[in-house]
C-alpha cells in the first residue's frame, strides 16, 4: 500500500468495513481533487475486484460500454466483451464475475464518480 498521509478517520472506516462479516456500502464524497480515488485504490490495493468510473452526462450506451471495458479489465479477458444491453444485464455479468472469486478473501467493488 502506498503511503496515505492523514485520512485516519477515513481509513478507520475502510478498515472496519473489511473486518465486518457483512457486505458494506461506503460513500465517500467531497470536493474534486482531494484524493478520494487515491485513498480507495491504495487502501484496498489487491482487493479491488471491479472498478468502474462513471461518465458525466454519458448516454446509456456509452455508460454500458464503459462498464463492459471495466469488466474486461477485471476479468483479464483478452478480447473486448460485448457491451450489456441494460443495467440489469450489466449487473448480472458483474455478479457472475464476483461469484467466481475466492470466498476466502473479502473483495471490493468500487464505483467512482457515481
Amino acid at each position: 500500500m502506498a503511503a496515505i498521509i492523514g485520512r485516519k478517520e477515513e481509513m478507520a472506516v475502510l478498515k472496519s468495513a473489511m473486518a465486518s462479516k457483512e457486505a458494506e456500502l461506503i460513500a465517500i464524497y467531497g470536493r474534486r481533487r482531494i484524493g478520494k480515488t487515491y485513498l480507495i485504490r491504495n487502501y484496498y490495493e489487491g482487493r479491488l475486484a471491479f472498478e468502474l468510473t462513471g461518465m458525466n452526462n454519458g448516454s446509456l450506451k456509452a455508460q454500458l460500454l464503459q462498464f463492459s471495458k471495466a469488466l474486461q479489465k477485471a476479468t483479464n479477458a483478452p478480447l473486448p466483451l460485448a457491451p450489456p444491453q441494460s443495467w440489469g444485464e450489466a449487473f448480472s455479468a458483474l455478479e457472475q464475475t464476483l461469484s467466481a472469486l475466492s470466498k476466502k478473501k473479502k473483495w471490493v467493488v468500487f464505483f467512482d464518480e457515481f
